[in-house]
């Protein structure tokens, strides 16, 4: 696991090495900008919950947590328990978000088949506003 001192401002992207979610991309994004102490961040994983090779939970996406020097925190279960390989490089920290973001469209419009709706127009997010700013900014930012 890189030291936390030379991520990039945004955060880090990673691969999962073994388990069900071998080859995806997770996203360990800082909470802070600039850097003071303690070091806080939070994971964005490839599913709502990680399990372990053995069936058992290991971690929900979201969960945040402070930087232990000593080891020990959330990042360093799920690189311990995933293998996960981890890279300071922000062109995979982008690809980690661009992979995040492309399986949430897919489980909103998922849920909206579902629901006997039609998928949701990704290139145009103009529908969203009863979403609210963050929303609108989000869909924005998915425009090619």
């Amino acid at each position: 696991m890189p030291r936390f001192e030379t991520w990039p401002d945004a955060g880090i992207g990673g691969r999962i090495g073994r388990g069900d979610y071998a080859g995806c991309w997770v996203v360990a994004e800082c909470d802070q900008v600039p850097f003071l102490p303690p070091f806080e961040y939070h994971l964005i994983l490839p599913a709502t919950e990680l399990l372990k090779e053995d069936g058992s939970f290991l971690l929900v996406s979201g969960c945040e947590d402070r930087l232990n020097p000593d080891g020990g925190g959330l990042i360093d279960l799920l690189t311990d328990e995933l293998d996960v390989a981890w890279s300071t490089e922000r062109a995979d920290y982008l690809a980690a978000l661009d992979a995040w973001s492309e399986d949430l469209e897919h489980r909103i419009d998922e849920e909206r088949k579902q629901q006997g709706l039609r998928p949701f127009d990704w290139a145009a997010p103009g529908g969203a506003r009863r979403h609210g700013r963050w929303w609108q900014g989000w869909l924005s930012s998915r425009r090619p």
